[in-house]
């Protein structure tokens, strides 16, 4: 890493005894640039880059733009939609990742020029707010605990307790996503419980139902016990090990079908169609039994132990299935065939039933084409009311209603075991409830002599749960509104097809949402939302959902506000169109699904420019968001534009990032304590917990270590480009991880680059920013080298910025600080830059000019901060032109090397540089060498290197090149560099040309070289070999090379520099 600090040439000045004081003669570095930016400082540097950036650029730069032939105008906006978090909790690493990646494509397309918008917003209404805002109520001692939901609070009670913990939390995320930097319209967000916003969503939903996109139905929805609350598909999550009690249960047969009958030995009172089921709990609301025309079913008769006496049950099931119900009876039971074959389509027709001994009415057989013969028993029990399949197949054959014997806290109630003594009401249905229905089945009923439960057994399956309280979700049969889906899918798939995914399988992910996808599920019935604008008649129940009434209420609430709906009296006639009669209407209680309150923020969006265009350039969020926002965006948007013309999503790019992980791959859990908070990265605090190495003790174990205790108020904190720079690190398009050693990397990095600028700053203090930069004349081989590994460099983030992919930029822009830059580059020049003649500082200045500019192109999206500071400390006579304010810059294009270094030429250095540093950590192994300038390398041809083909003699051109040109020992940081030409063929030992050198020491090393022969092959040749020698002058007193005549005066170069600077 390069360090700021006196080189090896302020050392020496330093420890120079004689006069005069040749210190300070040497143009050191002299920057006002400080170690660590001062909390102060950043926060004045946070003010330029971000607000004051985006205010300049929303007035600077116009939205269209002359194009270059001076034809039409074209647009010149870029739009990045926020997709609005929840306001209901501290920000987390999520929120860095996301916030700070947005703002990096917001930057990047500002530095090129484009007119930038960012809006930020906020999803504020749904249950995890209203649920949360009702906790905090309880434990203030204000109200009940959240588990009743804000039972006894008024509607407007609850709505109110939302929404001051939603406008308090955005507030507090608010202020940490503009400390990391986020430039946007802060000051004017859109959120949507803001009246404005609520206002445009009913009018989209008011489009959708004049477009007969809107329906009410009373029919199984996924059903939240825990939230009380219908929920979508996109607020699901699954339990893969969700344990129950699964159950093989005898219906008896209330009327055989005829094709069974007809067969001798059927006993129709013992007659039983035998299911299996994961869901007793929803045997109460059985309406049919499905099975399947294309599987072959049996009847046996079972006989088991110890029920010898007692009639045997005759069983109808799949045939493939009789030996696995056997599996899970008595050992013993043995069965025998009275129908050995029949197909299930000789079971469809006619008025065949099963008896339901909890309703005590007749259940349909009807045949159902998703019943299989490879799990249960072939024969499926249908609740219409707790199934989507199964009231699917009951509404085709006319069975009905979807009964649901359930209430909305998902317990039984009186419905689901009328007139009986043993009650069922009240009871959870998933748990007692259904340990309570397998007991009465366990029991002789009056419709058989034999108890209806064949068998029971515990199961582990996968089953939905709430994503928010993590608890079981049921499906259950309500009254909903619901938005047809299926009406505009063919539609919305049609509008992906322009819209550009990054990753790519992000396409295929919401493809399959959306064609798996018939019905959304829009109401909830919770208070804190958006009211459906539904009437409905006080004695009928009927429903009114005119265009008329929609527009009334939608005027009166922009009026009067949403609260109004829920606190005014139930008759109050202000809400009724005069259509209809006052006293005779009530308004509903529903409100919207959340998804639908975020699938309309595309509604806070202006029109482009250029109508071609999607309403967003890009929308960004996590992978998550393909059943969510991204899905309910485009169905939204599609369902209200014309159907004449072709369907436009509202975004034109869709990226989608991945999860945060820790370092061990674990997802972030406050129970497993590997939370990593973006307030303690910023801070600094994170990286002040790091631990030491641990020791292993005396029995081999590594034993913790004590964290130590740093002193108060100091802090390793690099600011909020750390958090910055960890987020265009990572590759967003998967789960990206996230430790304490992982960011002392990055906190390395940073600082790598931080003491980089500063060096630069530094050394081009006295430089002449009105002289002319060097031409391909002018700069050594060294500077094409630099040129031509900043050209690539910057062609590579260029490219990697305009397709997104910022981690590939910032790897580039690591290698070329630390390999190019830092490692050869300013190894090479700092000798000219502290000690050598004008015209050589001013050649090496330009060169280095050219650099800052284009790095400050590069990080100007990625480290803000660092650059306002950079321009800060810049030397004076750069701060004239546009360097000044580096951020309002416009990078058009990469930075192209006009006159690149030969390639044969640099791979000849490489090689000779890489041999010499091998002999020379050699020679400081053998206590030979400290410092490089301490040193002399000869070059010595390889007799017999592929002269035949001649490479010997390019190497030695390229060589000589390299000697006349004076440059190979500054390359090399060595005091002297020569060549020696070895002449094979001659009698005993080789001659010479130029004298081999005699010394104390020396070691040597094999030059290995790849180059092109003849026939364009490239091979690699051992062409000669590097000698490291002592050197034969002395140290010079001014830049410590050994090229002095005597230790007392500098050498001829220096003196030649200290001339120049007399009067």
């Amino acid at each position: 890493m390069l360090r700021f600090f006196p080189s090896r040439i302020l050392r020496a000045a330093a420890n120079t005894l004689a006069h005069p004081d040749w210190s300070k003669t040497l143009h050191l570095p002299r920057s006002t640039f400080p170690a660590r930016p001062k909390a102060a400082e950043l926060q004045t540097y946070r003010q330029k880059c971000a607000d004051d950036l985006y205010a300049w650029q929303a007035t600077a730069r116009s939205k269209t733009t002359r194009e270059a032939d001076g034809g039409k105008d074209v647009d010149n906006e870029f739009v990045l939609h926020d997709g609005p978090p929840y306001a209901n909790g501290s920000v987390h690493a999520g929120h860095a990742l996301n916030k700070i990646l947005k703002d990096i494509i917001v930057r990047s397309q500002l530095s090129r020029g484009k007119r930038v918008k960012y809006q930020p917003g906020w999803d504020c209404h749904g249950l995890p707010i209203e649920l949360k805002a009702l906790q905090q109520r309880s434990t203030s001692g204000k109200g009940n605990a959240a588990r009743d939901a804000g039972v006894g609070l008024s509607a407007l009670e609850i709505r109110q307790t939302a929404n001051a913990l939603a406008s308090k939390t955005i507030d507090e995320q608010r202020a940490e996503f503009k400390i990391w930097g986020v430039m946007g319209e802060w000051d004017t967000p859109y959120k949507t419980m803001d009246l404005d916003f609520e206002i445009r969503q009913l009018g989209v939903f008011r489009e959708m139902v004049e477009k007969g996109l809107i329906f009410r139905d009373y029919r199984p929805v996924y059903w939240s016990p825990s939230s009380r609350t219908a929920l979508a598909e996109a607020e699901l999550e699954y339990d893969d090990q969700h344990k129950c009690s699964a159950a093989f249960v005898k219906m008896p047969f209330a009327q055989v079908p005829s094709a069974l009958s007809q067969y001798e030995g059927i006993d129709e009172s013992r007659l039983h169609a035998l299911i299996w089921t994961t869901t007793p709990w929803t045997l109460p609301a059985n309406k049919a039994i499905a099975h399947n025309n294309d599987i072959e079913y049996a009847v046996i008769e079972l006989t088991i132990p110890g029920a010898e006496r007692k009639p045997a049950d005759q069983l109808l099931l799949a045939k493939d299935r009789v030996e696995h119900v056997l599996s899970f009876l008595p050992e013993g039971t043995t069965y025998k065939s009275i129908i050995g074959s029949t197909m299930g389509s000789e079971l469809s027709g006619g008025d065949a039933t099963c008896l339901n001994v909890f309703q005590n009415s007749h259940s349909r057989i009807v045949p159902a084409d998703f019943v299989t013969a490879t799990t249960g028993t072939g024969l499926v029990h249908m609740a219409p009311g707790h199934g989507m399949e199964d009231y699917s197949v009951c509404q085709k054959y006319g069975i009905g209603p979807a009964f649901a014997p359930i209430d909305d806290a998902g317990c039984f109630t009186i419905e689901a075991f009328p007139g009986s003594s043993e009650t069922l009401t009240g009871l959870f249905a998933e748990t007692k409830g259904a340990a309570a229905v397998l007991e009465t089945l366990a029991k002789p009923s009056h419709a058989s002599t034999s108890p209806s439960l064949l068998a029971s057994h515990p199961f582990t399956h996968k089953n939905p749960i709430d994503w928010r309280t993590k608890k079981p979700v049921i499906v259950r049969a309500t009254a909903q509104w619901f938005a047809d889906v299926s009406k505009i899918k063919t539609r919305a798939l049609e509008a992906i097809e322009a819209v550009r995914f990054i990753p790519e399988s992000g396409r295929n992910r919401l493809k399959a949402f959306i064609e798996g996808r018939s019905q959304w599920c829009i109401s909830r019935q919770r208070a804190w939302g958006v009211p459906i604008p539904a009437l409905y008649h006080a004695e009928t129940g009927e429903v009114c959902m005119s265009d008329e009434s929609i527009g009334h209420i939608i005027d009166t609430i922009k009026v009067r506000g949403t609260d109004a709906w829920f606190f005014d009296a139930e008759h109050e006639a202000v809400w009724l169109h005069s259509s209809l009669e006052p006293g005779k209407w009530v308004r509903g209680k529903d409100t919207m699904d959340v998804w639908f309150d975020s699938g309309t923020t595309w509604t806070s969006l202006g029109p482009r420019s250029d109508a071609t265009k999607p309403l967003a350039d890009v929308y960004v969020e996590g992978s998550d968001q393909h059943r969510g926002w991204f899905q309910s965006s485009l169905l939204t948007a599609v369902a209200t534009q014309d159907v004449n013309e072709k369907p436009k999503a509202p975004y034109g790019t869709l990226i989608t990032h991945g999860f945060i992980l820790d370092g061990e791959g674990r997802k972030m859990s406050k129970s497993l304590g590997n939370v990593v908070s973006p307030v303690e990265i910023v801070s600094g605090a994170l990286l002040l917990q790091q631990q030491p190495k641990s020791k292993p003790g005396k029995s081999g174990k590594v034993k913790p270590q004590a964290v130590p205790q740093k002193s108060k108020g100091r802090s390793d904190s690099l600011g909020p480009d750390l958090l910055r720079l960890w987020v265009a690190s990572s590759d967003y398009t998967r789960d990206v991880p996230i430790s304490q050693q992982g960011l002392l990397g990055v906190q390395q990095a940073l600082q790598k680059l931080r003491v980089t600028l500063k060096f630069l700053c530094g050394v081009l203090a006295d430089h002449d920013s009105s002289t002319t930069l060097p031409t391909s004349d002018d700069v050594t081989l060294a500077d094409k080298m630099m040129l031509s590994a900043l050209a690539s460099t910057s062609r590579e983030v260029w490219h990697s910025y305009q397709h997104y992919r910022f981690h590939e930029g910032v790897r580039e822009v690591t290698n070329f600080v630390n390999a190019d830059l830092s490692a050869l580059y300013f190894e090479v020049v700092k000798d000219t830059l502290y000690a050598g003649v004008a015209a050589d500082r001013q050649r090496v200045q330009g060169v280095l000019t050219i650099v800052l500019a284009e790095m400050l192109h590069w990080l100007a999206p990625i480290v803000p901060h660092l650059i306002e500071e950079t321009a800060e400390h810049l030397p004076a006579s750069m701060k004239q032109g546009d360097l000044a304010k580096p951020l309002q810059r416009v990078w058009t294009k990469s930075y192209v090397q006009t006159a690149p270094a030969h390639n044969e030429l640099v791979a000849t250095f490489r090689a000779i540089s890489a041999a010499t540093k091998i002999a020379q950590e050699r020679a400081r192994a053998a206590g030979k060498l400290g410092s490089g300038l301490a040193c002399r390398v000869e070059v010595k041809s390889h007799p017999s290197g592929g002269s035949e083909m001649g490479i010997n003699d390019r190497f030695i051109q390229r060589t000589r090149s390299l000697l006349d040109s004076g440059e190979l020992a500054a390359m090399l940081v060595v005091s002297q560099a020569a060549m020696v030409l070895q002449i094979s063929g001659s009698t005993g030992e080789n001659d010479t040309v130029g004298q081999a050198s005699t010394a104390d020491w020396s070691f040597e090393e094999p030059v290995t070289v790849k180059l092109s022969s003849n026939s364009g092959d490239a091979t690699d040749f051992t062409v000669g070999s590097v000698v490291v020698l002592p050197p034969q002058q002395s140290k010079c007193v001014r830049c410590w090379q050994y090229t002095a005549e005597n230790e007392e005066l500098p050498c001829e170069r220096c003196l030649r520099a200290v001339n120049e600077k007399k009067p």
